[in-house]
């Protein structure tokens, strides 16, 4: 009888012995696979960065072309109207 409980008792060491032999694996396996996440988490947030500062750039540039958009449109503006009292200055000679 002592025997077939001490044989039990081995068994369910033995049992315990393997589920932490498989958690520590588990373990491992999940740190691991923390880390690649980790990884491509500092990576994606990189990228996010990156974007972000392009926009930036990209809406700094659009501003400028913006202004000089505006600039241009002056100036052809005020050509027409040079063009204008031009023609009308030689109507008047005609």
């Amino acid at each position: 009888m002592l025997m077939d409980r001490l044989e039990e008792l081995e068994g369910k060491v033995r049992e315990a012995v393997a589920i932490l032999q498989e958690t520590r694996t588990q373990k491992v396996a999940l740190e691991a696979r923390l880390q690649e996440l980790e990884r491509r988490m500092e990576s994606l947030t990189d990228t996010v960065r990156r974007e972000q500062q392009e926009k930036e750039h990209l809406r700094a540039s659009l501003q400028r072309l913006e202004a000089e958009r505006e600039e241009i449109r002056s100036r052809l503006d005020g050509l027409v109207e040079e063009v204008a009292r031009a023609e009308a200055a030689l109507r008047e000679r005609h």
